[in-house]
């Protein structure tokens, strides 16, 4: 093993209830509170998944964003203006907060093998959460620069060759059954789940599964956590 590969949300860095709040503030712009921020958002989160799948060809998240609340309007019928209105979720972005362990493992790990971060995001909005978070990652690749969006085998295969790795040389760690551990393993690469909510993982089959990161390097064969 040379290089490990993180996905950034939900795996170092907190999504927390930002989103969840935008909703809903969305929401009040339109009158609807007959409808429940987390309903709402959870179809959101729908939407965007089905987006990202039936792509033709690249646009960035925040144009699928836009989509998103476009057919949102559409099902809920919904009078406001969404193309405004969407302001309201991309503007929590570049604001989140890392999970507290995530500094000093990533410390940790960079004494041993060579990081890379592997996202579904907007570059940018990224780099401004790694900033203000001080998380030092040499190599950053989201779906925008990479143009191609997880878990299509070519998002995975770029990594790797800009990384000048072969698939087993590296280990893919992420929250995301589907994006984070089917996905690499498609291509031959060995994937760590974080089932930090104690999910069930189904059919998934994770080469490694930890509940939090301060669980990654012990599995690695490194010194437990202990911070």
């Amino acid at each position: 093993m040379k290089a490990i590969i993180l996905d950034a949300y939900g795996t170092l860095i907190s999504t927390g209830n930002g989103s969840i709040r935008a909703a809903g503030e969305i929401l009040a712009l339109n009158r609807r509170g007959d409808i429940p921020p987390e309903t709402f958002y959870a179809d959101w989160k729908k939407s965007h998944r089905r987006q990202i799948d039936a792509l033709d060809s690249f646009v960035n998240e925040a144009e699928i964003f836009k989509r998103d609340l476009d057919f949102l309007y559409q099902k809920y019928g919904m009078t406001g203006n969404p193309r405004q209105d969407v302001q309201v979720m991309l503007q929590t972005l570049g604001k989140r907060e890392a999970f507290p362990e995530t500094g000093e493992v990533l410390s940790r790990l960079s004494r041993r093998y060579l990081l890379a971060i592997g996202s579904t995001t907007d570059t940018e909005p990224l780099l401004q959460d790694l900033a203000r978070n001080r998380l030092h990652v040499a190599h950053v690749f989201t779906s925008e620069s990479l143009r191609v969006y997880k878990p299509r085998p070519e998002f995975y295969r770029q990594i790797l060759h800009h990384l000048g790795l072969q698939p087993a040389e590296a280990l893919f760690v992420g929250d995301s059954l589907t994006d984070d551990v089917w996905g690499p393993q498609q291509v031959g690469m060995p994937a760590c789940w974080v089932n930090r909510k104690g999910g069930d993982a189904g059919t998934c089959r994770p080469d490694f599964e930890i509940p939090h990161l301060r669980a990654l390097p012990d599995i690695l064969g490194g010194e437990p956590f202990v911070g």
